[in-house]
């Protein structure tokens, strides 16, 4: 698949480098700049689930992602594993008070998400500055491609194949099968579209930047 080889052109370190040093710790926060909200212990909270990763609690994920984008303002969205990533460009929630961004959408996003689940759930969050569409769209591969990389480990994991060392990813792709691409790079959802479900990443990021 033409964004399978896309993913794995990406070098997951790299990119870690070049966003960890954007996470915002200073007010305010300004346009363009992701939200990125990840699960805490979900692993152990939600082991009753299906491994590695469940369609059911992906598609919970999704819906409180998109409640998120509509109140809040955000434009994008991307859901993988056990994050959220909202991405504003317009305006920034709250007149950009950073703390309050982050504390405000951790705890709607792990309010509705118990709701959802019937267990409680909680998430952590980090601002992310970005600097144009290009960039936007470089953030949305990183965290697909981690999500990629973890979900494939995953796979491999349970297959017996990881035993003194982990190969490298183009080396497990070709002895584990996944079944559902959309849960191993997650789910691409923009505002234009009414945050509909189901549209191609690809060409979704090339409409913010050309990356495929």
């Amino acid at each position: 698949m033409d964004f399978l080889k896309r993913l794995i052109a990406e070098n997951p370190r790299l990119l870690e480098m070049r966003f960890r040093e954007r996470e915002a710790v200073c007010e305010p926060a300004t346009v363009p700049f992701a939200v990125r909200l990840d699960g805490v212990g979900f692993g152990k909270r939600l082991k009753d689930f299906p491994p590695p990763r469940s369609r059911l609690v992906h598609n919970a994920l999704v819906e409180v992602a998109k409640s998120l984008a509509l109140t809040q303002g955000a434009d994008y969205v991307h859901v993988v594993s056990d994050e959220i990533n909202l991405l504003f460009f317009r305006a920034a929630p709250y007149g950009g008070r950073t703390f309050k961004i982050i504390s405000v959408l951790a705890s709607q996003a792990s309010a509705e998400l118990t709701a959802k689940l019937g267990r409680p759930l909680y998430f952590d969050g980090r601002v992310i500055k970005l600097r144009d569409n290009c960039d936007a769209a470089s953030y949305v591969l990183f965290r697909a491609r981690v999500g990629l990389n973890n979900y494939v480990i995953q796979l491999a994991r349970g297959a017996g194949l990881i035993r003194e060392y982990t190969p490298p990813i183009e080396d497990m792709l070709k002895s584990v099968v996944i079944e559902d691409y959309e849960l191993a790079w997650g789910t691409f959802m923009r505002r234009e579209d009414g945050f509909k479900k189901g549209v191609d990443m690809c060409s979704a990021l090339s409409r913010l930047c050309n990356v495929c």
